[in-house]
C-alpha cells in the first residue's frame, strides 16, 4: 500500500469508515498475527493480541496521528498488549514463587514479612512524592493493573503519555531505591 493511500485511509477511519477499517484489518491482520505469533509462541494468545490491536485501532481511532506511520501504530498498539501480558505474567509468577518460597521456609516468615513491610512502606512514601497525576498513572496501572490503554480512555490521555509517565515513575523509583538502600 502507498503512502498516499494509506493516509486516505487513516483519514476516513478516524471518521469512523468501517470499509476503510476492514481494508486496514484485511491488509494487517496476518502481519500482526505473525508478530504475536513469534513473540508470544501460543496461536491461542497471538489471535487474542490481535484481536485486541484491532479493537484499540478502532476505539482510538479519532486520535490518531495522521503524521505516524498506520505500520508503526498498529505495531506500537501490539507491542504495547503483547507487554502487558508479559508484565501481568511476570507479577503473577514472581508471586506464585514468594508463596512457595515462603511454604518450604516457614522459619523465614517473620523475618521476610518485616523486609517486605519496610520496603512497601517506604514503596508507598516515594510513591507519594510522585507528581500527582504521574502518580495517579503509576497506580492506575501497578494497583488497579489496568492496561495503558484504559488508563489513557480513563485519564483522557494518549497511551503513549501513559508509557512516558510510567517510565518516569519507574525511573524516579529505582534512583530512590538504590540511593536509600545502595544497591
Amino acid at each position: 500500500m502507498q503512502i498516499s493511500e494509506t493516509k486516505k485511509l487513516v483519514r476516513q477511519l478516524r471518521k469512523g469508515n468501517v470499509s476503510a477499517f476492514n481494508l486496514i484489518f484485511k491488509n494487517y491482520n496476518q502481519k500482526v498475527f505473525n508478530f504475536c505469533l513469534q513473540l508470544l509462541k501460543k496461536k491461542q494468545d497471538a489471535e487474542e493480541v490481535t484481536q485486541e490491536v484491532f479493537i484499540a485501532l478502532w476505539q482510538n481511532r479519532e486520535r490518531m496521528e495522521l503524521s505516524t506511520s498506520l505500520t508503526t501504530y498498529i505495531y506500537r498498539i501490539a507491542r504495547n498488549q503483547i507487554y502487558n501480558i508479559y508484565r501481568k505474567s511476570f507479577y503473577i509468577q514472581a508471586y506464585i514463587e514468594y508463596l512457595n518460597a515462603s511454604d518450604k521456609k516457614p522459619d523465614l516468615f517473620t523475618e521476610d514479612q518485616v523486609l517486605y513491610n519496610e520496603l512497601n512502606k517506604f514503596l508507598n512514601e516515594t510513591i507519594e512524592d510522585l507528581p500527582p497525576k504521574r502518580k495517579e498513572v503509576f497506580k492506575l496501572s501497578r494497583f488497579e493493573g489496568l492496561t495503558y490503554k484504559e488508563i489513557a480512555d480513563r485519564m483522557k490521555i494518549s497511551e503513549n503519555t501513559v508509557d512516558v509517565q510510567i517510565r518516569k515513575a519507574l525511573g524516579f523509583l529505582r534512583h530512590a531505591f538504590e540511593n536509600h538502600y545502595l544497591i
